[in-house]
């Protein structure tokens, strides 16, 4: 597979769409009194900046509008709650996205993998408002991304759609690069064979 074909899932319209809801929820709603500004404060210009695409690729983990809100909702949350105990400010973003990605991970395992096929049995005029529901249905890649475990789908959704580097991947999942790296390779493998059905008609 190249390149454009692992990113054709997310097309320019909900590229869009999904930039602008992300934007919307840069305003953190925080609980507290006087003596939490500083905090907060610090606390949104290290986060607030993340939520775009941390909403995205929880979209795309996800493959549901409303499912990344809540995850992004609760890493926010958890997040906030251990801000007080995070002494290095470097490790404060990746820190923010293994709260993420846990909580997605948590998600995926709790529902089962993916259920495409479920969300194309409903589909229904109000699926044509979620972006991520909508791109990966229309690409026979997206289709094939119910085939992957909870953490194979999340390496790829952070390679190509979080357009992280496997070293970056590694840091932010707390793994070795080796195994980010392990679980790309049997994730492609994966999706190859899925493909190759939908590339044999096409002959």
């Amino acid at each position: 597979m190249n390149d454009r074909a692992r990113r054709q899932v997310l097309s320019s319209e909900a590229a869009q769409s999904v930039h602008a809801i992300g934007e919307a929820m840069v305003e953190v709603r925080l609980a507290g009194d006087a003596t939490t500004a500083t905090a907060e404060a610090s606390f949104s210009s290290v986060v607030g900046p993340e939520l775009p695409s941390a909403y995205r690729v929880a979209g795309y983990i996800l493959s549901d509008a409303t499912e990344a809100q809540d995850a992004v909702q609760e890493a926010l949350e958890r997040a906030w709650g251990g801000w007080p105990k995070l002494r290095n400010s470097e490790s404060a973003k990746p820190w923010f996205w293994r709260i993420l990605v846990n909580v997605c991970r948590t998600k995926l395992t709790t529902r089962g993998r993916v259920q495409v096929r479920d969300l194309n049995d409903g589909a229904d005029v109000a699926d044509s408002h979620d972006p991520f529901k909508a791109s990966l249905l229309r690409d026979a890649l997206g289709r094939a991304m119910t085939q992957l475990t909870p953490d194979q789908r999340i390496v790829v959704v952070l390679r190509f759609w979080g357009q992280l580097s496997m070293p970056e991947i590694g840091v932010r999942l707390g793994i070795p690069e080796g195994t980010a790296k392990s679980r790309q390779h049997y994730a492609l493998n994966i999706l190859r064979r899925a493909l190759q059905p939908d590339e044999e008609a096409l002959r």
